[in-house]
């Protein structure tokens, strides 16, 4: 909701010049921060690159939910799977042994008597073959590689909020903005000159 008004402001061409409105604009959407800055061009790509990041992150969530639907569903109708889908241990075993019996005797071996186990009667999961194990196993890797690459894109358009809003700032005139390299990373220091 604060994104459609600060683009509706933004579209209006109404010219901001406080350093502050223009850092927490450019902070809540970049786009937002340029147009109060008056770089129309800027302000035109970065609302595209916002579009295409919101996107891409969308687009991968929705690919990974398939993808995990899908992987149930074969589960289901090829191994007899039934469980929690919350269950990340249930999932990984699924993928690792052909049935529940193998599961439960590899992890007593090497938890002992404390290790958790599934029920076996009737069958968690019993996999006609390594084929088809494999078959899920690939769409399951599939599902976690698409959250992941999800997440990755969300601090994508975090440091892009970010790096924006700094510019923004020292666009805006009065501060410098620079990065100090540390044995750790790298720090952003914003200095403020006082006339």
């Amino acid at each position: 909701m604060v994104k459609i008004l600060l683009l509706a402001v933004m579209l209006s061409g109404v010219r901001a010049q406080a350093p502050s409105k223009a850092f927490l604009l450019s902070l809540v959407l970049p786009a937002a921060g340029h147009r109060y800055l008056g770089e129309q061009r800027a302000s035109a790509w970065s609302l595209r690159a916002e579009v295409g990041l919101w996107a891409a992150y969308l687009g991968l969530r929705t690919w990974a939910s398939w993808r995990e639907e899908d992987a149930w569903a074969y589960a289901a109708a090829v191994a007899g799977a039934r469980g929690d889908r919350d269950d990340r241990g249930l999932w990984d075993a699924m993928g690792f042994y052909d049935n529940v019996h193998e599961y439960n005797l590899e992890v007593t071996w090497r938890e002992g008597s404390s290790a958790r186990t599934y029920p076996e009667r009737p069958p968690m999961w019993d996999w006609p073959g390594e084929e088809e194990r494999l078959r899920f196993k690939s769409l399951k890797d599939s599902s976690l590689r698409a959250r992941h690459r999800a997440r990755m894109v969300l601090w994508c358009i975090v440091g892009y909020h970010l790096t924006s809003a700094l510019r923004a700032l020292k666009v805006a005139g009065g501060s410098e903005v620079s990065a100090i390299s540390e044995p750790y990373g790298l720090r952003m220091v914003v200095v403020r000159r006082f006339r």
